[in-house]
């Protein structure tokens, strides 16, 4: 279960040191389902995903006082009945840099407790030395080749102009007739964007990401897609509820065979937030190399 947060506030827009002891109380969850009935989320309609958190900043002190620093990667299930608040997030890992740790694997098993018990479900949580990390950036940078695949770009492409806010409608697609060719009836194509601009529901202050958008079963024309996403540039709204509104009108409008969003946002307060939304079950395989501006 979600642990009772009525006593706590959440802390974002609010002027709050950090805590100077271990401290897991200051954890603040905030429920998935107001959002997900804002946008009008169909029961029938199948999603799988997960939320993908990098941590930059963790620092702990070993067991002789010595100060260590990690990256962390932090998983969470689009199922849990909650996401942590972003600045609730960041002081309880800054609430580890006087803690003193007998090891890594309690470090990562501590905060993996403590994510579980605010989101109610299982996180997945893994610490890795920067060399680590390194090696691992690396490894996700190199291309990754794949068969059958159109890649768009949309950013070069016009806005149409007078686009109603949050509009799917404007989206223009076709459908790809199964019969003829079974093969490009398959074809999968991306597309993808580095201009999305959502706003803090609680700061108003700009959150930035690059998506990708996968489909199967349709073409979507490419400067309507891009005039509907750049509509979002003065909503409000939490990086999880705007990839899951993008994906609930996708699929509503388009009807693809198959669906992915996933959205990488760039870094703040030393965490990024990357969002993978998906018609069909997919892994943690399945997330974005690292982006440059994150």
């Amino acid at each position: 279960m979600v642990h009772d947060s009525k006593s706590a506030t959440n802390p974002l827009g609010e002027t709050l040191a950090s805590p100077a002891a271990y401290a897991p109380e200051i954890l603040f969850p905030i429920p998935r389902a107001p959002a997900r009935e804002a946008i009008g989320f169909p029961p029938q309609l199948a999603m799988f995903g997960f939320d993908h958190w990098q941590a930059f900043e963790l620092s702990w002190l070993d067991s002789s006082g010595k100060p260590s620093v990690a990256v962390a990667e932090l998983f969470f299930d689009c199922r849990s009945p909650a996401i942590v608040e972003s600045k609730s997030l960041k002081l309880y890992l800054n609430s580890f840099n006087h803690e003193r740790m007998a090891s890594t694997e309690l470090l990562a098993s501590t905060i993996k407790a403590d994510l579980e018990q605010a989101s109610g479900n299982v996180v997945n949580v893994l610490v890795h030395s920067l060399g680590e990390y390194r090696a691992l950036m690396a490894k996700n940078f190199a291309p990754r080749l794949q068969d059958n695949r159109t890649v768009i770009a949309l950013d070069r492409l016009p806005l149409i102009d007078n686009v109603a806010p949050l509009d799917a409608s404007v989206i223009e697609f076709i459908r790809i007739d199964k019969a003829p060719n079974a093969v490009h009836a398959n074809k999968e194509t991306r597309y993808t964007s580095d201009l999305f601009r959502s706003n803090c529901p609680v700061t108003n202050q700009p959150d930035w990401a690059s998506l990708e958008i996968k489909v199967t079963g349709i073409e979507i024309e490419g400067a309507s897609l891009l005039s509907y996403l750049c509509s979002f540039r003065e909503h409000q709204g939490y990086h999880e509820e705007c990839a899951e509104r993008i994906f609930v009108a996708l699929s509503n409008h388009c009807r693809p065979d198959s669906l992915q969003v996933s959205m990488n946002y760039l870094r703040r307060g030393g965490l990024d937030i990357n969002v993978y939304r998906a018609s069909e079950a997919i892994t943690h395989a399945d997330r974005l190399a690292r982006d440059v501006r994150q």
